[in-house]
């Protein structure tokens, strides 16, 4: 037993020690060393095994400053490759990225989402190919798949547990898509992927408590405490759609009433402006209330209330350090965020107003996809027997 232990633990100091590589590098061994807590010879055993294994590599960078220069470290960016996928209800993207999170290649192709589960499998399979073959990518360093949908995920069992956007209940994706890859693949909601995505490469790089909020066709949330996804017992943690704001409100597709996003999601927006006129989509309302219609700036101000009041109940739940703004309504109408940007300046609970960063997502359509395919790395180097170099 004490061996065992011995060995876990050497294998995650391992683990460790590549991840700061990758977030903080070029690096030094005497600032691993620093972090870590670990002694100078731990981490240059460590390091030399990662060099060994053709993850790491020594670069022509140095210290600087008083004292012995040192050789920086990074890690081999084309070392291992893994897919990432988002899929939506009118689209699929693919992309491939590296072990830095750089996109080699990606692709977008259109959807149906009355297909039935196995033929979107069969749908991804053949986009996947087409990036594949398309760029020469080497399928031997491809390392897993993650896949981003909107929905409530079992992230545990690789299970769709219920996705409206889709229509799908309780679809095994995981399973099905390691028949058709046989690489090992991670499912999970599409915004706790982008808030990862955000934390690692975008607007969030900074922040040590990072909550996403979603507004588009639904409503949602993601926490990130640490650099980790915040799941909850179940995975379910964020669903802040489905929270009711007036228990006599409009019928939401759950079966409850008066839901948060039946305010603010796209199609109820649509389906109220139509009560005064038919529109084709948010743009077309959007013109008729820059025009000073006050039926159309009503519909549009009621739902930044609603999203300002997600904002503020969010922030005094969670206390986060940074607010990152997401989702279609945000992503492609400026007209919307700004009101809400400019509603959350009096609208936040006083003592909490300058508390944290209320920033937009920057990694816009590409998150998802970025999200997934870091899902798959980040299993990876956690699982990894380094010793041996080869999968437990």
């Amino acid at each position: 037993m004490q061996k065992k232990d011995q060995n876990y633990i050497k294998k995650e100091n391992k683990g460790l020690v590549l991840d700061l590589i990758k977030r903080l590098g070029p690096v030094s061994r005497a600032k691993i060393a620093k972090v870590t807590k670990m002694s100078p010879t731990t981490v240059s055993r460590i390091v030399s095994s990662l060099i060994e294994l053709n993850f790491v590599e020594e670069t022509e960078q140095f210290t600087s400053g008083v004292g012995r220069k040192a050789t920086l470290l990074a890690v081999k960016s084309d070392s291992i490759l893994s897919i990432g996928i988002e899929l939506d209800e009118k689209v699929s993207r693919a992309c491939i990225i590296d072990f830095l999170g750089n996109m080699i290649c990606s692709s977008e192709t259109s959807l149906n989402k009355e297909d039935a589960p196995e033929k979107i499998v069969i749908h991804l399979k053949k986009q996947v190919e087409e990036l594949v073959n398309g760029h020469n990518v080497q399928w031997q360093k491809v390392i897993g798949m993650g896949v981003g949908l909107p929905g409530l995920i079992d992230y545990a069992n690789g299970q769709v547990k219920i996705s409206a956007q889709l229509g799908w209940g309780d679809v095994p994706l995981a399973h099905m898509l390691e028949k058709e890859f046989q690489v090992k693949v991670f499912i999970d909601n599409e915004l706790k992927l982008k808030a990862y995505a955000e934390k690692r490469l975008g607007n969030g790089k900074q922040s040590g408590r990072l909550v996403m909020i979603g507004f588009g066709s639904g409503v949602g949330s993601s926490l990130i405490v640490n650099g980790e996804i915040d799941r909850g017992h179940s995975n379910f943690a964020g669903e802040i759609g489905h929270t009711i704001v007036d228990p006599n409100g409009k019928l939401c597709p759950c079966g409850n009433f008066g839901c948060l996003q039946t305010y603010i999601a796209e199609s109820f927006l649509l389906e109220e402006a139509s009560k005064r006129k038919e529109i084709k989509d948010i743009q077309e309302l959007i013109e008729i209330a820059e025009r000073n219609e006050e039926w159309a700036i009503s519909v549009i101000e009621r739902a930044v209330t609603y999203a300002t009041l997600a904002i503020n109940n969010i922030v005094c739940i969670n206390n986060p350090d940074t607010v990152l703004l997401t989702g279609s309504l945000i992503d492609r109408y400026p007209y919307i965020t700004n009101k809400i940007l400019k509603s959350c300046e009096t609208k936040i609970w006083e003592p909490l107003r300058n508390s944290f960063a209320l920033r937009v997502s920057t990694l816009e359509q590409q998150g998802v996809m970025l999200g997934a395919g870091m899902i798959a790395q980040k299993d990876f180097v956690q699982k990894l027997n380094f010793e041996e170099g080869v999968l437990n």
